[in-house]
């Protein structure tokens, strides 16, 4: 079949109510998408950069705790899943994970949405998690921890990779800090 595309774009111009009609339209199509193309790149990247280097962790305490697991590339084992798999292991990692989990929901919604945010809800919920909140405070001294919620979102991922990676060593902070809590749980 041999095809005028020259009858064919008439023809689009047409039905499209003529030229200027027509060009309205593209330029309010091409508005939004420009709109959608045009996010806040830095804050996208990290809160992408943020969950990747929290998922490392999680599936190497995986790993670690389970060193017969196998291929867990092979699983293909969602975030999630993850997350439950790792939550019973110890009341560190069952402390850490509602943070992990709305970590994984602020980035989901990048997914879905393609906007970079992270509410003040959503730092809440990363503050939320009592330790991280203690440790950052206490880091911070004298001054005090930044309140710009991408800060906390960071802060929250990197307090949680050196936690899951401690916990696989056995001279580890995280030893001191399952220390501290057995410490806690036989004064009472």
């Amino acid at each position: 079949m041999n095809i005028d595309h020259e009858q064919v774009a008439k023809r689009v111009i047409e039905l499209s109510g003529g030229k200027d009609k027509l060009n309205r339209e593209m330029d309010g199509k091409l508005e939004k998408i420009t709109e959608k193309w045009n996010q806040d790149v830095d804050a996208i990247g990290r809160i992408l950069r943020a969950h990747l280097f929290v998922e490392h962790f999680v599936t190497e305490c995986l790993l670690s705790f389970n060193p017969k697991l196998g291929d867990i590339k092979e699983a293909r084992l969602t975030f999630a899943q993850k997350i439950t798999l790792i939550e019973s292991y110890s009341e560190e990692t069952k402390e850490l994970s509602k943070g992990i989990r709305r970590l994984n929901k602020i980035r989901n919604q990048l997914a879905h949405n393609l906007a970079g945010t992270v509410t003040d809800q959503d730092k809440e919920s990363l503050l939320s998690v009592t330790s991280f909140k203690a440790l950052r405070n206490e880091l911070a001294k004298p001054g005090v921890p930044s309140d710009d919620n991408l800060v906390v979102l960071e802060d929250f991922a990197k307090h949680v990779g050196g936690r899951l990676a401690s916990l696989a060593d056995p001279d580890s902070l995280a030893k001191r800090f399952e220390q501290v809590f057995n410490e806690l749980d036989n004064k009472t």
